[in-house]
C-alpha cells in the first residue's frame, strides 16, 4: 500500500504536468495545492535525504510561477529558487526525477524571464545590438521550453514573435517578418483555445500579416490580418485596456483594404473603429495618441476618395491631438510631426493658407532633427519634408530651398531599411526635382535607383493581381530614367534602364523559363530547384510538394500566401548562389545592350520613349543605338491624344447606336490623331532611317519593329500617317511593314523559338458566333467557314464545345490558333482580360491562364476579337493583353487588335490574311507582311473609316 508521501509526490507531479500539457492553472493554483506542498514537506523531516520530495513542491512552486499571467509570480518563484538549494547537485538540474518525465522549471521560468526583460528593454531601445539579444534570449526560451509542454511552448513562441517583429520595425529585414508568421502560427497550434494569451497571440499575428501586406501588397495576409482583427476584437472584453489597441488596428486593416479595393465602405468602418478606440480608452494610456493618428489616416483616405472638407478638418484635429498627447519626447514624435505636417501641407495645396505651409515645414524640420539618421522613421519624414519643400520652391525658386528638398528626397530614397515603396516614391520625387533643375546627372541618378527597386516592388511572393496593384501606382520611372540618360548622352544605358524597368512581370515569368540553361551547365541540381520554384510561384497556390516548410522550422499550418513566402525567399537565395558562380554574374537579369542590338539584324527596333523631360526614339541597329529626337511629341501630347481616341472609338463602339449624324465626326477625330502621330513620331522616325518614299513595285518591303513605351502602346504606330492624302506616301503602311514588341527581350524570345525547318501547321480553329451573356457574331461563322476551307485538317471548335477547358486542353497538340469572338480587356487587373469561351463566366480563358501554358511548338495565333492587345493605363509597360500573353505561352506570332473591330470587316482582313500566309500550305513567318497587305486593302476599301482597319496588328518575330 502506497504511503502518504508517495500520494503527495504522485498527485503535486501529476498536478504539474497537468499544467504543463494543457495550460491548466487551477491545477497549480487551487488551494489544494498548496495544502498538498504542505502536508508533503511535513512528512520529510530530512530535505536532504529526500530529494524527490523536495523535487516536487519545488516543481509545483516554479510553476504556479509560470502561471501568473499578470506576472505576480515572484514569490512563488523566490520559493522554487530556496528548495532547490536544498537539492543535492544532479537533483536541481532535474537528474534525480522519474526516467523521462524530469521538467527543468527553474530553465524554463528564468529563460522565459529573460526573454521577457530584453524584449521590454528592445522596445525603448535604439541599439541594433538589444534587439539581437532579445530575439536570441526569445529563441533560448522556445529551446528550453520541450514540445511535450504546448502552452509554455506557445508562451515562448509569441514572445519570439514579437521580438522578431520589433527588429523588423527597425531594420526591413523581411526574413525576420516571414519568420515571425511561422513562429506564431506555431504558437497558436500549441496554444489551444483555453491559452491566457490566445487573444495576445492573434491579435500579434494579425499585425504581422498586416504589416507583411504593408512590406510586400500580399491581398491574401490583408484579409486574413482583417479576419484576425475582428476575432481579436470580438474576443476582447469591455474595459479591458487593451480594447482601444484592438480596434486601432481593425481600423489600419480596414484602411488599407479601401486602398486596395477601393470599397467605400472598409473606410466609414475604419473611422468608426478608430473613433471607439480613442472612446474606450483614457488618455493616460500610452497609445491614446496613436489612436488618434489612425483616426487622421483613415480620414485622409476619406477625403481623397470623396473630398468632403469635413474630413480633412477631421483630419487636423486629430493630428493634433495625438502630438499633444505624445507629449515632447515620446518615441513616435517625430512620424506625428510628418503625419500633421502631411495635413497642413494637404490644406495649404487646397487653400492657399501660407500659415499651414510654414508650420507644416517647420514641423517637419523638427521631425528631421529628432530622427536618426537610421531610424524607424527617417524616410517618411524626409520624403515628406522634400515635398513641403518642392512645394515652396515652385511658390519662391529660392536655390536654397532647391538644395535641401534634393537632400531630403535623396536621403529618404536611399534609406536601406525603409520599404520598396517609400524608396521608390523619393527617388521618383528626387529625379523630377533634379530634372526639372536641369541638373541631369543627379535625375539620371535618382530614376536609375527608381527603376532598380521596380522588381522588389513586385516580389515573386506577389500573385499576379497584387503585383500588378503595386506596380500600378509607380508609372513610368523607366521612362524618365531613359530620357535623362539620353540627355547625359548615354543612349545604350537609355535602351538597357527601358528594358530593365518594362515588362517587370513578363520577365518574371520568362527568365525563370528561357534562361535556366547556362545554369544547367554549370550546376544542374541548382537549375532543377529553380525550375520547380519557379514552377510552384507560377501557380495560383504554390503548393507544399516544392518545399513549402524550410528545413528547421517549427511546425505549423502554413496558408498558401505563407508558402509563397517561403517558396519566394528560397528562390532569392539560389538566386544568389547562381550569380556567384563564375560567369554568371548577369544570370536571369536583361541582356546587356550589345546582345539587345543584335535583335536588329532583320530590321531596326524603334523604342519610342515618351519621358518628363524628352521624347525620343531609341533605334537598335546592329551597329548600336542611334537617338531619333522627337521634339514635336511630349509626355502630355500622347496622354491626350491616347485619350482622345481611345474616347472616339468608345463613341464609335456603344452598343446604345448613338446619333448617326456624330459618327463621321468620331472618325474624323480618328483620322486626325493617325497624322498627328505622324508627323510627330512615326515620319521623323522613317525618314531617319532612310524609308522615304515606297518601296518599288516588286520589291521586298522593308521591316520595322515598334516598341511603345507608357501611353505610346495604345496608339497605332503601324497606322500613322496622312490616310486621307492618297498617293502622297505619308504613312507608315506605304513604307514599311511594321509589327510590334512589347520589349527587346520579348522579340529575342519569339525568335528563339525558331526551328531551322518549317514546323507542320496543325490549326486549331475557335469559333463563338453566340457567346452567353454576349452580342451575336456572325461573322464569326463565316470566319470560321472559310478557315476551314483554307486551311484542311482544321480542329474546330464551337459553340457549348468551345469552353476553357476543351481549348486549353488542345493547344499543346496544334502549333496554330485561330480565335472568332469576343476580347474582353480588364483595364483595371490586366492579367483577369480574357477570351469570351462559351463557359467564360465560371472558366475565363484569361492572361493569366494563358501566360501560364507552355507550349514549345505553337508558331501563330490569330485573335479576330477586340482589344486583344490592349492593356490598363496604368500598366502600359506590362503589356498584359491577350497577345502578350499567348507570347508568353510560346506563339512565336501573334495577330491581334488595339480596339473594337467590326465583325464583318475582321472576317474579310482575317480570310486575306491567310491568304497572304499561303493556305492551303500557310508559313508563320509570312505573319507580319500577311497582315500588312490585308490591312492595306481594307484602308482601300475603307479609306475614311480608319476604325475599322487599324486597330490590327503583327506581334512577334
Amino acid at each position: 500500500m502506497a504511503s502518504a508521501r508517495d500520494e503527495l509526490v504522485h498527485s503535486l507531479t501529476a498536478r504539474v504536468m497537468l499544467f504543463a500539457a494543457s495550460y491548466d492553472r487551477d491545477a497549480v493554483l487551487a488551494p489544494e495545492a498548496l495544502e498538498e506542498a504542505r502536508a508533503l514537506m511535513a512528512c520529510v523531516p530530512d530535505p536532504v535525504r529526500d530529494p524527490g520530495a523536495v523535487r516536487a513542491v519545488a516543481d509545483l512552486y516554479r510553476f504556479r510561477s509560470l502561471a501568473r499571467p499578470d506576472g505576480s509570480g515572484e514569490r512563488d518563484g523566490a520559493v522554487a529558487d530556496a528548495l532547490e538549494r536544498l537539492l543535492p547537485a544532479g537533483a536541481a538540474d532535474g537528474s534525480g526525477g522519474g526516467p523521462g518525465d524530469r521538467i527543468d522549471g527553474g530553465r524554463i521560468d528564468a529563460s522565459h524571464r529573460r526573454a521577457a526583460v530584453l524584449l521590454d528593454a528592445a522596445v525603448h531601445s535604439g541599439d541594433p545590438g538589444v534587439w539581437d539579444r532579445a530575439v536570441d534570449a526569445a529563441r533560448e526560451a522556445v529551446g528550453a521550453t520541450p514540445p511535450r509542454l504546448p502552452p509554455l511552448r506557445a508562451s515562448a513562441l509569441l514572445v519570439l514573435g514579437q521580438a522578431l517583429r520589433l527588429r523588423f520595425a527597425r531594420t526591413g529585414a523581411l526574413e525576420d517578418l516571414h519568420e515571425a508568421v511561422e513562429v506564431l502560427r506555431a504558437a497558436g497550434a500549441a496554444a489551444g483555445e483555453a491559452h491566457p494569451h490566445r487573444v495576445s497571440l492573434l491579435a500579434t499575428l494579425a499585425l504581422v500579416l498586416r504589416e507583411r501586406h504593408e512590406r510586400t501588397g500580399s491581398l491574401p495576409d490583408l484579409e486574413e490580418a482583417l479576419r484576425l482583427s475582428r476575432e481579436v476584437v470580438a474576443r476582447r472584453p469591455a474595459g479591458d485596456v487593451n480594447r482601444g489597441g484592438d480596434l486601432a488596428n481593425l481600423g489600419i486593416a480596414l484602411r488599407l483594404r479601401h486602398e486596395r479595393t477601393g470599397d467605400p465602405a472598409d473606410l466609414d468602418e475604419a473611422v468608426r473603429a478608430h473613433r471607439e478606440a480613442i472612446a474606450v480608452t483614457p488618455p493616460a494610456h500610452p497609445g491614446y495618441g496613436m489612436f488618434h493618428t489612425g483616426l487622421g489616416n483613415a480620414l485622409r483616405a476619406r477625403f481623397e476618395a470623396g473630398g468632403d472638407p469635413a474630413d480633412l478638418d477631421g483630419r487636423l484635429a486629430a493630428h493634433e491631438r495625438a502630438l499633444a498627447a505624445a507629449g515632447p519626447g515620446g518615441a513616435h514624435r517625430p512620424a506625428l510631426l510628418a503625419n500633421l505636417a502631411s495635413a497642413l501641407q494637404t490644406r495649404h495645396d487646397l487653400t492657399g493658407r501660407a500659415a499651414d505651409a510654414e508650420r507644416a515645414e517647420a514641423l517637419l524640420r523638427e521631425a528631421a532633427r529628432g530622427t536618426a539618421p537610421g531610424g524607424a522613421y527617417a524616410a517618411g519624414v524626409h520624403h515628406e519634408l522634400a515635398l513641403v519643400l518642392w512645394s515652396r520652391l515652385r511658390r519662391t525658386g529660392e536655390p536654397h530651398v532647391l538644395a535641401e528638398a534634393l537632400e531630403s528626397s535623396r536621403t529618404a530614397a536611399r534609406h536601406p531599411a525603409a520599404p520598396p515603396h517609400r524608396r521608390l516614391a523619393s527617388a521618383v520625387a528626387w529625379g523630377r526635382l533634379a530634372a526639372d533643375a536641369g541638373d541631369v546627372e543627379q535625375a539620371s541618378q535618382a530614376y536609375e535607383l527608381a527603376v532598380g527597386l521596380l522588381p522588389a516592388l513586385a516580389p515573386r511572393q506577389l500573385a499576379g493581381e497584387d503585383a500588378e496593384h503595386v506596380l500600378s501606382r509607380f508609372p513610368g520611372p523607366a521612362c524618365d530614367a531613359a530620357a535623362c540618360a539620353v540627355a547625359a548622352g548615354r543612349p545604350e544605358r537609355a535602351v538597357e534602364l527601358l528594358e530593365l524597368g518594362r515588362g517587370v512581370l513578363l520577365g518574371r515569368v520568362v527568365e525563370g523559363r528561357d534562361g535556366l540553361d547556362p545554369l544547367r551547365e554549370r550546376d544542374a541540381e541548382l537549375a532543377g530547384r529553380l525550375e520547380e520554384l519557379r514552377s510552384a510561384l507560377g501557380a495560383g497556390d504554390a503548393g507544399a510538394e516544392a518545399g513549402a516548410v524550410p528545413a528547421g522550422a517549427e511546425a505549423a499550418p502554413l496558408t498558401a500566401a505563407d508558402r509563397r513566402h517561403v517558396l519566394a525567399a528560397e528562390w532569392d537565395r539560389l538566386l544568389a548562389r547562381a550569380r556567384a558562380l563564375p560567369g554568371l554574374e548577369h544570370f536571369l537579369r536583361p541582356p546587356p545592350v550589345r546582345e539587345l542590338t543584335a535583335q536588329a539584324a532583320e530590321g531596326p527596333v524603334v523604342v519610342v520613349n515618351a519621358g518628363r523631360l524628352r521624347c525620343d526614339a531609341l533605334v537598335l541597329t546592329p551597329g548600336g543605338v542611334e537617338v531619333v529626337p522627337l521634339p514635336a511629341l511630349t509626355l502630355e501630347d500622347a496622354v491626350r491624344e491616347a485619350g482622345a481616341l481611345l474616347t472616339a472609338l468608345a463613341r464609335l463602339s456603344s452598343d446604345e447606336g448613338g446619333d448617326l449624324a456624330e459618327l463621321p465626326a468620331h472618325e474624323d477625330a480618328v483620322s486626325r490623331c493617325l497624322a498627328w502621330l505622324w508627323d510627330g513620331v512615326a515620319g521623323p522616325v522613317l525618314d531617319a532611317l532612310g524609308f522615304r518614299e515606297p518601296p518599288a513595285p516588286g520589291a521586298r518591303w522593308p521591316r520595322v519593329w515598334w516598341v511603345p513605351t507608357g501611353p505610346l502602346a495604345f496608339l497605332p504606330l503601324h497606322a500613322a500617317g496622312h490616310h486621307r492624302d492618297r498617293g502622297a506616301g505619308r504613312a507608315v503602311l506605304d513604307r514599311v511593314v511594321s509589327s510590334y514588341a512589347p520589349t527587346v527581350r520579348a522579340l529575342a524570345r519569339a525568335r528563339a523559338g525558331r526551328s531551322a525547318a518549317r514546323r507542320p501547321v496543325r490549326p486549331l480553329v475557335v469559333a463563338l458566333p453566340r457567346t452567353p451573356g454576349a452580342r451575336p457574331l456572325p461573322g464569326a461563322a463565316q470566319e470560321a467557314a472559310a478557315l476551314a476551307g483554307l486551311l484542311p485538317g482544321a480542329r474546330l471548335l464551337t459553340g457549348p464545345e468551345a469552353t476553357c477547358g476543351r481549348v486549353v486542353a488542345e493547344l499543346p497538340r496544334h502549333t496554330w490558333l485561330h480565335f472568332a469572338g469576343h476580347g474582353e480587356a480588364d483595364p483595371v487587373s490586366p492579367s483577369r482580360s480574357a477570351l469570351l469561351v462559351h463557359d467564360h463566366a465560371d472558366h475565363p480563358l484569361t492572361v493569366a491562364r494563358l501566360a501560364g501554358l507552355e507550349l514549345h511548338h505553337a508558331e501563330l495565333a490569330y485573335l479576330s476579337a477586340c482589344t486583344t492587345a490592349r492593356t490598363g493605363p496604368a500598366l502600359a509597360d506590362e503589356a498584359l493583353h491577350l497577345a502578350g500573353g499567348l507570347q508568353l505561352a510560346g506563339f512565336r506570332h501573334v495577330v491581334a487588335t488595339l480596339w473594337w473591330v467590326d465583325d464583318t470587316v475582321a472576317a474579310r482582313i482575317a480570310r486575306r490574311t491567310y491568304r497572304e500566309l499561303g493556305a492551303p500550305d500557310p508559313d508563320a513567318d509570312r505573319a507580319a507582311r500577311a497582315v500588312h497587305t490585308a490591312v492595306r486593302a481594307a484602308r482601300e476599301r475603307y479609306p475614311a473609316t480608319p476604325s475599322l482597319w487599324a486597330g490590327h496588328v503583327h506581334v512577334g518575330a
